[in-house]
């Protein structure tokens, strides 16, 4: 990863923070002083390396995680804001971040909402978290993961 494209990720997770949601081209273009072509190149070498995930056939960020840069059923919340997260390993890790709030989610089985809520840096809630696919495997098809 090259300085331009720490950058990049730099300000695409600011905007996430800020925004909360995933920056343009556009709109990191002109955050950075850079071309749309320099920036889009950008994304597309910092998806290479897992970095972050495009949305197929586009310039448009899908995951740079923990954040979600689309609507998923993973809805984090804190002091009012809100974020959309890839999972529930996700979710977690925006209020590690970000600061204590709330994780709501449902059950894939049962589809019961599931809700966890993070005080102090505590975890609390009922359930299970539990993931199909091993991590050394997520990157298989991270879109499934």
């Amino acid at each position: 990863m090259n300085d331009f494209e720490r950058r990049v990720r730099a300000a695409i997770m600011t905007s996430f923070r800020e925004t909360s949601q995933a920056p343009s081209v556009e709109v990191l273009a002109v955050r950075l002083g850079a071309s749309p072509l320099a920036v889009s190149a950008a994304l597309h070498a910092l998806a290479a390396e897992h970095a972050l995930v495009l949305q197929p056939g586009s310039d448009a960020i899908w995951m740079a995680h923990p954040f979600s840069g689309i609507d998923t059923d993973f809805l984090v919340t804190i002091a009012g804001r809100h974020w959309f997260a890839n999972c529930a390993w996700d979710g977690l890790s925006i209020l590690a971040l970000l600061g204590d709030g709330e994780l709501e989610t449902h059950s894939p089985a049962t589809g019961e909402l599931l809700r966890y809520s993070v005080v102090a840096g505590n975890v609390h809630g009922a359930g299970l978290i539990h993931f199909l696919v091993p991590a050394r495997r997520f990157w298989d098809d991270i879109g499934f993961t």
